[in-house]
């Protein structure tokens, strides 16, 4: 397993609150999907703080059975991002996906944002808090 290196802008401090957004292969929303809501990320930069989260419920007909949460797909034998391709090479089919939001303490409202990929999750919103901090300042 290859480790993840996030990008960030200098000052935010990134802490990783679900193990998997340090694997490279995993980057995907599903295998973060283990019930309504999942807490991925947390970032703080200059006193405030924003939270990665795994939201939406994920269902997926594979192989005659339903596939709601990430231990289910590692069960099924789909253990990274490369190997999500065998749900639809099998005739499977995604009925419903998950997907990342971000969730913003100050406001105390998610921002509306998605993204589909933890590292995009991450890299995105480091960058747009640094930004957002310069204009308000």
């Amino acid at each position: 397993m290859r480790k993840m290196k996030y990008k960030l802008p200098e000052g935010v401090e990134l802490e990783i609150l679900d193990y998997d957004a340090e694997r490279k292969d995993r980057q995907d929303s599903a295998f973060y999907t283990w019930g309504d809501t999942n807490d991925v990320a947390l970032l703080t930069y200059q006193g405030r703080e924003y939270r990665v989260v795994c939201v939406g419920e994920m269902r997926i007909l594979y192989k005659g059975k339903i596939i709601r949460y990430c231990d289910d797909l590692v069960g099924a034998g789909i253990k990274c991002d490369k190997d999500l391709s065998k749900i639809d090479d099998s005739g499977g089919e995604w009925i419903n996906n998950s997907w990342f939001e971000v969730y913003d303490y100050g406001s105390g409202e998610y921002t509306g944002e998605v993204y589909h990929e933890v590292k995009d999750a991450i890299e995105t919103v480091a960058n747009w808090i640094v930004d957002e901090e310069l204009v308000n300042a």
